[in-house]
């Protein structure tokens, strides 16, 4: 197995805002290569707890044998974040002191062809973050019905070709691989609208079929929602997503916990009694420097927020 060739987005930004301290508790929600977990373990060793998990095998695997000094004193987890609390369970922990996730596509899982993460490669249609999960990419591809089909794109990819692209996915049919979809998906989208756009004209659909395969919307709410219930009073939560789709998922749920008073708007006076549960520290998020983006393009459309624990 190689080596992880992941960089790390707003790793330090991130990791800052948790205000990290020798041993505190930490959950680090997305293992991947690695470079979020090193960094908390150098602060908060010695005398800290450092759980890692990850619903990717090969990333686990890959992290156990680049850093095995430093990963036989971390408790890694296969099992998708939105089970933090059965996980915080089984290595008997009930609270943490600060929760870090980095929502994004690892440099790893792009580059392996057989994955069908890429659309620049010719793999197979699979897209599974977990492996031993039964739905692939190649399964929605080629039987949804053309109707659910568009409304997958277009719901978690915003693309507003998305009727179209149905059309021409199931006219195709079948198709085994990532090549054959790149080209169906681009022959959909008009010649000006390709010049104008700085994306590949398959990354919004690529992104919608992915999202449908791992169910990352349905995790992501429970994570973030059961991660505030597990933080200590003051600890901190960091999350970096990478779509519009994401970031609003994570931007809705903090600011939900953040509210107060959660009566009518019609009601004269507060009778819900409700109490906020966290605190915004980001009221906007925070992007990615100048440098960083030159540096490493695929960090350009990161987003971080951060909520502390009332």
């Amino acid at each position: 197995m190689k080596s992880t060739k992941h960089v790390s987005v707003m790793g330090k930004e991130a990791i800052q805002m948790l205000q990290l301290k020798k041993g505190m508790t930490v959950f680090d929600a997305t293992l991947g290569g690695g470079g979020y977990t090193r960094e908390i373990y150098k602060k908060i060793m010695p005398g800290g707890i450092l759980i890692a998990c990850d619903q990717d095998m090969q990333a686990i695997d890959r992290f156990k044998k680049d850093f095995s000094d430093i990963a036989k004193n971390i408790q890694i987890v296969h099992l998708n974040y939105s089970h933090i609390r059965k996980i915080l369970k089984d290595v008997n922990v009930s609270h943490v002191d600060a929760i870090v996730a980095d929502l994004g596509l690892s440099s790893d899982q792009i580059e392996e062809t057989d994955r069908g993460f890429s659309f620049s490669d010719n793999g197979l249609l699979d897209m599974r973050m977990n492996q031993a999960a039964q739905i692939s990419a190649g399964d929605i591809v080629n039987e949804y019905p053309e109707e659910k089909l568009a409304q997958l794109i277009y719901m978690y990819g915003d693309e507003k070709f998305s009727r179209r692209i149905a059309h021409a996915i199931c006219e195709n049919r079948p198709i085994e691989k990532t090549d054959k979809l790149t080209q169906i998906i681009t022959d959909c989208i008009p010649m000006n609208m390709r010049k104008k756009s700085r994306i590949h004209p398959a990354t919004k659909t690529f992104q919608a079929i992915r999202i449908a395969v791992n169910d990352e919307f349905g995790h992501l709410k429970v994570f973030l929602t059961e991660g505030i219930d597990v933080l200590q009073r003051s600890g901190r939560f960091s999350v970096v997503s990478f779509h519009s789709g994401e970031d609003r998922l994570v931007k809705n749920i903090f600011r939900e916990n953040a509210r107060g008073c959660i009566c009518a708007p019609e009601m004269p006076v507060c009778r819900c009694e409700h109490e906020p549960q966290v605190q915004l520290i980001t009221r906007k998020p925070l992007k990615p420097t100048d440098e960083e983006i030159r540096d490493n393009p695929r960090s350009r459309s990161a987003r971080l927020r951060v909520v502390e624990k009332l």
